[in-house]
């Protein structure tokens, strides 16, 4: 509904299930329509394009999120019962607003935060930018798929415990290099393409293969907390996210932010992440400067170091060989100038 205390914003409220049925909510409040059974379009005054929604595998669906929004509308998804969750990934040309228990991240292509893993137990709103594509790529994976494949990377008794109907678990961060490059590739696609379904449904297949292997290294999963202690724990996540290219703040300021004393903002960190917050950041930092050496955005290895707040390049050069086994000139691509 529009009203002019919230400047025209539409406000849509909406359920997502492992079935087909939750698009009609689409269909009665928006007046949105089916162009087959896969794709829909909303009417052109509120956006132009259309989403794409099929099933990969048991277990497994994916949804494709291509947009330009004319009007202002926050999309929330209501809390479901299904024992599933959704990952997000976003390549939106802007940065557009997620918010999950009232935490709000920036997502998109020139955010550091691009992807997302949340589970259907919990609400969360969704507001893309005005008169930008819009372009979101989400999994929705089933919990027993994830153990599943998990099973031979987590210990049975921290899978049980993390991944039950009533967990709560997310974590934001950036989108990993090679799901980046295969969604880019996925974005330049047009729905009507008669190769599109086999392509959606590889890159959602490679997508989560990437995803459970992050899981299954990383182990950044939420254990049952109070709400309240895990949205301070990920609002301190998100701002370790946001500082990559300065150094570690330090625990006096993590825990300051988190409200609590070092001593449990520590413990709550390492049950959530299974590692310490000066670690997460320089992994962190490390998968980031991996990005950067492959970007094609920089002349030299020393801009990327110095982008990435090292002083010295023979030092960023020794950290990121200590990190991935050999050094960042094997990865590195310099800028391509076109042929004068």
């Amino acid at each position: 509904m529009e009203t002019e205390n919230n400047k025209k914003t539409i406000q849509f409220s909406h359920t997502v299930t492992m079935d087909t049925d939750w698009r009609d909510d689409f269909i009665k409040k928006l007046g949105a329509v089916f162009i087959n059974p896969c794709q829909l379009a909303f009417p052109k005054d509120i956006a132009g394009g259309c989403s794409y929604f099929t099933e990969v595998m048991p277990g497994l669906k994916v949804l494709v999120l291509d947009f330009t929004f004319h009007k202002l509308i926050e999309f929330t998804k209501i809390a479901s019962s299904g024992d599933f969750c959704i990952a997000y990934y976003d390549i939106s040309d802007e940065i557009s607003i997620h918010k999950v228990n009232n935490t709000k991240h920036t997502v998109g292509y020139h955010s550091k935060l691009g992807m997302g893993i949340v589970d259907a137990s919990l609400s969360s709103t969704y507001i893309p930018t005005v008169s930008e594509r819009m372009y979101s790529f989400r999994l929705l994976i089933s919990k027993d798929l994830i153990r599943k494949h998990l099973g031979s990377k987590i210990p049975d008794s921290i899978i049980e415990k993390t991944f039950t109907k009533k967990n709560t678990f997310y974590f934001y961060s950036h989108i990993d290099s090679r799901t980046r490059v295969l969604l880019l590739k996925l974005k330049e696609r047009r729905f009507e393409d008669t190769s599109y379904e086999l392509f959606v449904k590889g890159a959602a297949l490679q997508a989560f293969g990437s995803l459970i292997e992050r899981i299954g290294e990383s182990k950044f999963v939420v254990g049952k907390l109070s709400d309240l202690d895990v949205q301070r724990i990920i609002r301190t996540q998100e701002y370790l996210m946001t500082e990559l290219l300065e150094k570690f703040p330090g625990m006096d300021v993590l825990s300051e932010m988190a409200g609590m004393s070092a001593s449990k903002y520590m413990r709550l960190f390492r049950k959530i992440f299974k590692t310490s917050p000066k670690s997460f950041f320089l992994k962190e930092k490390s998968l980031l400067a991996l990005e950067l050496v492959k970007s094609g955005r920089y002349n030299t290895i020393s801009e990327v170091a110095f982008e990435l707040g090292y002083s010295k390049s023979d030092y960023f050069a020794a950290v990121y060989k200590n990190r991935f086994g050999h050094p960042p000139n094997k990865d590195f691509v310099s800028i391509k100038y076109p042929d004068s």
